[in-house]
């Protein structure tokens, strides 16, 4: 547990947007922001400022998505278009799934939402692995690392330089387990890993950095609510200035300290994506176009799965939008006009959930809300307008939007990322992190 204990406390810095002059060989670190739907790769190196790494389709974000078939291995967007036809080749959420054991609830719920996968325990360690034939056989770990390899020849070719030393964003709940078993995906990767950095502690590194000025000696009170695709999270940080002595200089520089954290590790997007798809699948099967049952058919299921996500999203700027699958089974299509009260009447319980992760936060900080200075959003879902509604109601004031709700873990932890690598001139920014777990030893 040592390791956990260490990685959240360090010197963070403001880069100035350069590496140092006269260095024989060039300079380049990465960040890897890490979410069950999406991946963020962010870099810094000598000539190129700390910025995100885009993908080939030039686009900030990739799918978390990998897909093998017809002997052809690939990532982000090709492989979500690829698994449409092969559902069971292409492998999503598998960040849910590090480090657990073949009976975990997590994997149990896993196999629920996803059943058209041959999931079974690794023989030596009981963790998970998918089977694809009777020969081919990939443990999450393996899996990962083929992945985190994508996200490094990515930043590789935004930078035009070899890559491998990078931090990795994990989510502030993950057990030690977890985290090894994301060490040695990234071993195998060939990645020299920094260090593995808490998402929140990166959105709350960035957040600060840009508001360095406003710092001072007394202490400033946020929240972040983090509501990503399959987890959901509460963090109080307390930003103010510190002074330090080091080579007996005293210096007084900015700290922002984890307070208090409260999660939902199954509370997120994908839940809503999930009985969206459900709904269309059932009004697909009512309509009797064909005699088989939609359900049954995981490339039906996976067609039905994109369309919900789309839908959740344009929902959450419409009152209403009409869904249109092509070709969904037997070669008949969909077409359905769904409203916003009835995607919000299927997600009820799920909305019930939201405020449990903020209450979690207050007691573990031994706060109450009223001690708040801002209660900022951040995560894709918060722009659900249901989820904003009930968070203003919580807060009982604007929320605050002033922050970029993708990209802030990952650009906190390329700022992290220059400070432990070399060539980089910085400035202190102190991070005290939160040990979420307790830790115990025994002589």
């Amino acid at each position: 547990m040592v390791f956990a204990c260490i990685q959240g406390r360090g010197s963070i810095a403001l880069v100035c947007l350069c590496a140092v002059l006269g260095l024989t060989n060039a300079v380049t670190i990465m960040s890897i922001d890490l979410g069950s739907e999406w991946m963020k790769v962010a870099v810094v190196a000598a000539g190129v400022p700390m910025e995100i790494a885009l993908n080939k389709e030039s686009k900030r974000k990739s799918p978390f998505a990998l897909s093998f078939r017809n002997n052809e291995r690939t990532f982000g967007d090709d492989a979500i278009t690829a698994g449409i036809k092969s559902p069971h080749t292409n492998f999503i959420y598998i960040l849910d799934l590090l480090g657990k054991s073949i009976d975990n609830p997590i994997v149990e719920l896993y196999k629920k939402r996803f059943p058209y996968y041959n999931i079974e325990a690794e023989p030596e360690r009981g963790t998970v692995a998918f089977k694809l034939d009777e020969e081919t056989r990939y443990t999450v770990e393996e899996l990962m690392a083929q992945f985190l390899t994508f996200a490094k020849d990515m930043a590789s070719a935004h930078t035009d330089q070899r890559i491998k030393d990078a931090v990795i964003t994990v989510p502030p709940f993950f057990n030690q387990a977890e985290r090894r078993s994301l060490l040695l995906a990234a071993k195998l990767a060939g990645l020299k890993v920094l260090s593995l950095m808490n998402s929140n502690a990166a959105v709350a590194l960035n957040h600060g950095m840009f508001r360095r000025k406003e710092v001072n000696a007394t202490a400033q009170y946020m929240l972040f609510y983090d509501m990503g695709a399959s987890t959901t999270s509460a963090t109080i940080v307390s930003y103010q200035t510190i002074k330090t002595k080091d080579r007996g200089y005293s210096e007084t520089n900015p700290q922002v300290q984890i307070l208090g954290v409260g999660y939902d590790r199954t509370l997120g997007g994908l839940e809503m994506q999930l009985r969206l798809r459900d709904f269309l699948a059932t009004k697909f099967n009512e309509m009797k176009k064909t005699k088989n049952d939609v359900f049954q058919s995981p490339r039906a299921m996976a067609k039905i799965m994109k369309e919900a996500g789309r839908l959740k999203n344009v929902l959450s700027a419409n009152m209403d939008h009409t869904s249109q699958i092509e070709g969904v089974l037997d070669d008949k299509d969909f077409r359905l006009l769904v409203s916003r009260a009835e995607f919000e009447g299927l997600c009820g319980d799920v909305f019930e959930r939201v405020r449990g992760p903020v209450d979690a936060a207050l007691i573990s900080a031994g706060m109450d809300i009223k001690d708040l200075h801002q209660f900022i959003i951040v995560g894709g879902n918060t722009r659900v307008p249901r989820i904003q509604s009930i968070l203003k109601d919580i807060w009982g004031e604007e929320l605050g939007k002033n922050i970029n709700a993708d990209e802030a873990a990952a650009m906190g932890a390329i700022y992290r990322a220059a400070d432990l690598g070399e060539g980089f001139k910085v400035k202190k920014f102190h991070v005290k992190d939160n040990v979420v777990f307790p830790i115990e030893v025994a002589f």
